[in-house]
Order: C-alpha cells, then sequence, then structure tokens
C-alpha cells in the first residue's frame, strides 16, 4: 500500500506546477476504435517520483480548501488540453464539488463545465460514507439541472455504493477492475450478465475498466461490454504536463488525426 502523502507535499506540488494529465481512451469493442477518452490526474514530488492520485486526494479529503485548489487546477488543465473531438470524461468526487459551493448557491464548477458541455462526461466517484451518498445526491441535481452527462464510476468497487439519483440520471456506467482481478465462477457471472442487462435496458452505454492482456478484451466482448479502457492499450494515452514522468514520447507525437475520436452518439 502506497505511503500516506502530507498535505504540504500535495500544496508544494501545486505550487509549482508538478502535475500534468493523462487522457486514456475508451475503446469499442466492435470496431476497436477510439470514441472518447478519460481525464486522469498525475502527480509528482520534488524529486519527480510520481505520487499515486488516490494518495494524494485521500489526503486532501481532510483539508476541504486545498482540495477545491487541486481540483479546480486538475480540471482547467484536463480541459485544457483535451483531444479536440469525442467525450471527454472527467472524475468529480462530491467532496470537492461541495467544497466548491459559492454564497449565491451556485458551484465553482459549473461554470468550468459549461464551457465544454457539449462534450463532459462527469464521472461520479462514490464511496461506503453516507454522508457522500447525500453529496452525490445533491451533486447529481446539481449536474443534471446544468445539463452535463454522468457516468457511474468503479460498480463492484468494495468501496462503491450507488445512489439512486446517480442511477437515474447516468448514461454510462463503468464497471471496475476487480471485475478481472480473477476467473469469473458461474455465480459471478450471472451477477455481471445480469448487471449488464439491467445498463442495456436503462439505456447505459457499459465500459470495463482495466483491460490489459487481450484475453481480458476477448471477455469483455464474450460478456456485451460496449467499450473497454486501460493498459492493453498504453501506446494510445496521451500525456501532457507529464514529462517528469517520461511520458511517452511517441503519444505526444503522433499527428493529430491520430489523436481523434470516433463520436459516440448523443
Amino acid at each position: 500500500m502506497p505511503a500516506a502523502v502530507h498535505p504540504h507535499v500535495i500544496l508544494e506540488c501545486l505550487i509549482s506546477r508538478r502535475f500534468g494529465v493523462e487522457y486514456q481512451p475508451f475503446i469499442s469493442t466492435a470496431s476497436g476504435e477510439i470514441v472518447c477518452y478519460e481525464a486522469l490526474a498525475r502527480f509528482f514530488d520534488a524529486q519527480n517520483t510520481p505520487i499515486a492520485p488516490d494518495c494524494v486526494f485521500e489526503a486532501l479529503h481532510d483539508n476541504p480548501l486545498l482540495l477545491l485548489h487541486a481540483e479546480l487546477e486538475m480540471k482547467r488543465l484536463q480541459l485544457a488540453e483535451a483531444p479536440p473531438n469525442g467525450l471527454l470524461f472527467v472524475n468529480l468526487d462530491p467532496d470537492s464539488f461541495a467544497a466548491g459551493a459559492t454564497e449565491d448557491g451556485g458551484n465553482l464548477f459549473l461554470p468550468l463545465f459549461a464551457e465544454q458541455r457539449s462534450r463532459l462526461v462527469i464521472e461520479l466517484i462514490e464511496n461506503l460514507h453516507l454522508q457522500d451518498v447525500h453529496r452525490s445526491a445533491q451533486m447529481v441535481e446539481a449536474l443534471e439541472a446544468a445539463k452535463l452527462r454522468i457516468a457511474i464510476d468503479d460498480l463492484s468497487s468494495s468501496r462503491g455504493l450507488i445512489s439512486y439519483a446517480s442511477l437515474m440520471n447516468a448514461s454510462f456506467v463503468k464497471f471496475d477492475r476487480a471485475w478481472l482481478a480473477r476467473e469469473l465462477n458461474a455465480r459471478q457471472r450471472t451477477i455481471l450478465t445480469w448487471a449488464l442487462s439491467q445498463a442495456e435496458d436503462l439505456g447505459l452505454t457499459t465500459v470495463l475498466e482495466g483491460v490489459e492482456t487481450e484475453a481480458h478484451l476477448v471477455l469483455a466482448r464474450q460478456m456485451g461490454f460496449d467499450l473497454v479502457q486501460g493498459f492493453l492499450y498504453a501506446d494510445r494515452f496521451i500525456r501532457r504536463g507529464c514529462a517528469r514522468e517520461g511520458a511517452s514520447r511517441r503519444a505526444q507525437s503522433l499527428p493529430p488525426d491520430q489523436h481523434t475520436a470516433t463520436p459516440l452518439a448523443a
């Protein structure tokens, strides 16, 4: 388990702008083409060593103002450097959104998202804390009012708890990499088949995370997932502001047309 990160380290990281963004593509299981991207935060310490994003945001949850500052900085970068076409998925924690509330009843994230409303999908990060379920419901209501698409993230994660509001308003559902951690037994396969069937009935586009091998891709196709995401497609990642990480020079030097996504139907 990665070591805890002190908030002072994160603050210095933000002040020194030692952070970047990695765009991971979602690949159609039917065509093999890129249809959209997810923007993921990347951070580096004073020795230019990558800091696990989960550790960063875990530490920030005890400091709402620093959490808000970090999230706003990352979202500005993610939107500014995004590939030009196709939908763009960005993560948003309910605590971050709550910290962005303004005195007039607005929220600092909404004007930022409004600039690219037509292409944005907001991934809801939910966990087992009941307070977060309440905050998720409030955030979903605000995102829905702002006419922003919503995706449920990490379905089946051990930390996950899906709120009714999220399920009712989502357009996408992302299945956690835990489904690929081991070979599925008959009961697990039945549950997964049922969940995919329910998603289809609700009109949700399904995404399988953590696809790292051809065998994972075969399973995704057999089970009927619409899209896949993972390190099997690492050569198609696009990195910005990540030179300290030894970013993929191939990804940064590809011609623009090789970064173009085939748009999903709205």
